[in-house]
């Protein structure tokens, strides 16, 4: 076995061959286009002086978590101003803007709760919604009748939780809260919002976007939180969570982002007593700040920000380090947004305009830009266009996964383009009676990929492999499957791997690992009848732990009430069934399909 430095050494050489190296960076002296600090209060003598004075009254640290002891009159001082400042009825002070992010999700859901996130949630969102264990529906940006979609589909969850930002970290872009806010109370949801960058910037008196919605006719009962980092325009660090004193109450008995580490330093809270202070005064430098942006993103012909923020997409990530290096060159220091912080394809160069700069300064950055030879295009015209997967995943083989795909065809087809794989095919002897042959029959027409494994044995396909004498490349399916999806280009394509959820496909490779790693849509396909509590339950729990939600639970055979109210109401997502059809073939299908109500729950995931 490799030494785990070589294997750590091997882990880097990919980091490099995707060009996505990182490294610690010094922000220069003579001002930025990229750090946080948009009214330089970091360096405010107010907000320096209340730190002062908080090291000389509380010391260098806060030596506990704040309920053992590490609380202060400062901590609780910044929580009041906030609190009074944003118009909150009660706030929670945590050490930063992840451990609020995680702290709030773990508080308010968990495995029977559905949180509907939109794609460009910033990573402590993303990474403290996969700690809840709740199912997450992942949707396309800003998209309102996707998200209205996708409450319709979830009902059955104890909880729902909406889940956005005020302004997007990356792309400086802000949702309808006001929509966001009537689906809410529509489907009986809540909404959280991350005003990291949008307090102290939007908004009336800088209260951020949700003061600025409320304005506009945003209902405000379904809104269970406010997350606002103290280390973007208020120059300091640290984050709070503005809601209800019932939601504080909670969040200091089950945060455990809060519970089990040591509080802010005296210093930081001190800073951001002075900092809360200052920004409040600032509706001139806002009003500046804005019109920078703005004016930047319309000479680059780019759409308008919604604050300080304005992207500049490039596309690969080698293009956006040569163009980060080209403006470096000229006195411009930006720097390049790349994966795994953005999507592949989707690096930009990422501009945060300063309430320290000039008009002046703003146009020789353009100026360079256009040196370049640069043209700026929108992001999704980089994407190398790709159809979705849709994953059949079964509870155990045989349990009627071919026929199911081929059903999610006939629901699938009048939404768009569909397709269907099957990457591995075992038991081959007989090409004929092989699943794709199967689906081509169900659904004609449909376009269907040869397998990319094919084996004679009839077996899971690390058996299969074996006897055959043919080990499976597993990069090399993977990087296969990446080829269909791209060659269909748009839609859905179905893909049905073989047998059950942890069925080796190498000795080292589960069909488990892969959905993990590839973090596709799925459904699951279980018997209706005897003994399909177990079987399913397990995999849905296995399922659960890998951070994967099926979208639908089909349950193949002679309808079973009592099995299917039992799985419904411990499932967290619908519970489908398809009886015994007689014949099988088209038409029955077709019928089924139509009356199955799958439409409505797949047409989240439709591109």
């Amino acid at each position: 076995m490799l030494s785990i430095q070589t294997q750590l050494a091997e882990d880097l050489a990919r980091v490099d061959q995707a060009d996505e190296r990182r490294e610690t960076v010094m922000a220069p002296e003579n001002g930025d286009w990229f750090t946080n600090d948009l009214f330089a209060l970091s360096q405010d003598p107010h907000v320096i002086g209340r730190a002062k004075d908080a090291l000389d009254r509380s010391g260098a640290g806060a030596r506990a978590s704040r309920v053992l002891g590490g609380d202060t009159d400062l901590h609780r001082e910044a929580e009041s101003l906030v609190t009074a400042w944003l118009d909150a009825e009660s706030a929670l002070l945590f050490s930063s803007g992840w451990q609020a992010c995680a702290g709030v999700l773990d508080t308010l859901v968990g495995p029977k709760d559905v949180i509907l996130c939109d794609r460009l949630l910033h990573a402590s969102l993303i990474d403290g919604a996969r700690l809840t264990r709740a199912r997450r529906v992942i949707l396309p940006h800003r998209d309102t009748q996707a998200l209205e979609a996708a409450l319709k589909q979830s009902r059955g969850a104890r909880r729902r939780l909406i889940v956005t930002e005020g302004i997007f970290s990356m792309d400086g872009t802000t949702p309808d809260l006001v929509r966001l806010s009537q689906l809410a109370e529509e489907y009986n949801a809540w909404l959280l919002i991350d005003e990291a960058h949008s307090v102290g910037v939007v908004g009336p008196n800088g209260r951020g976007a949700w003061a600025q919605a409320l304005e506009e006719g945003a209902i405000s009962k379904v809104l269970v939180g406010r997350i606002v980092t103290g280390g973007k325009a208020l120059g300091c660090a640290g984050a709070f969570v503005l809601g209800s004193p019932e939601l504080r109450t909670l969040m200091l008995s089950r945060a455990r982002s809060f519970l089990f580490t040591t509080a802010l330093a005296p210093a930081v809270a001190g800073a951001l007593c002075g900092a809360i202070e200052r920004i409040q005064d600032l509706d001139h430098g806002r009003s500046y700040l804005r019109s920078l942006a703005q004016h930047l993103a319309k000479e680059l012909d780019l759409p308008t920000p919604a604050g300080a923020i304005v992207p500049i997409p490039v596309g690969g990530s080698l293009r956006a380090m040569e163009i980060t290096e080209q403006l470096r060159g000229l006195g411009f220091q930006v720097r390049a947004v790349r994966p795994p912080t953005v999507p592949a394809n989707e690096s930009r160069i990422r501009i945060v305009l300063h309430a320290t700069q000039t008009f002046a300064r703003v146009d020789q950055l353009v100026a360079g830009l256009k040196s370049m030879d640069w043209t700026p295009r929108p992001v999704q015209d980089q994407e190398v266009p790709t159809a979705r997967a849709l994953w059949v995943l079964g509870t155990d083989t045989d349990v009627g996964k071919t026929v199911v795909s081929a059903g999610l065809l006939h629901v699938l087809r009048p939404l768009g383009k569909s397709g269907y794989c099957k990457p591995i095919q075992t038991g081959t002897a007989d090409p004929g009676s092989c699943d794709t042959a199967e689906v081509q029959r169900l659904v004609p027409g449909v376009a269907c990929s040869v397998p990319a494994v094919e084996l004679p044995l009839p077996a899971s396909p690390h058996e299969a492999a074996a006897e055959a004498n043919a080990p499976i490349d597993f990069q090399g399916l993977d990087k296969w499957l990446n080829q269909q999806l791209q060659d269909q280009g748009s839609g859905v394509l179905v893909v049905e791997p073989a047998g059950g959820l942890h069925v080796p496909i190498t000795p080292e490779v589960l069909t488990s690992d892969w959905c993990t790693a590839r973090k596709e849509a799925l459904v699951l396909v279980a018997r209706s009848g005897l003994g399909t509590l177990n079987h399913t339950l397990l995999t849905l729990e296995a399922l659960a732990t890998r951070n994967l939600y099926p979208m639908a639970l089909i349950l193949v055979g002679a309808p079973h009430d009592s099995n299917r109210k039992t799985l419904a109401h411990r499932a967290n997502c619908p519970v489908v069934e398809l009886p015994i059809l007689s014949p099988l073939g088209q038409e029955t299908l077709q019928a089924w399909a139509s009356d199955s109500g799958l439409a409505e729950i797949l047409s989240t995931i439709i591109p």
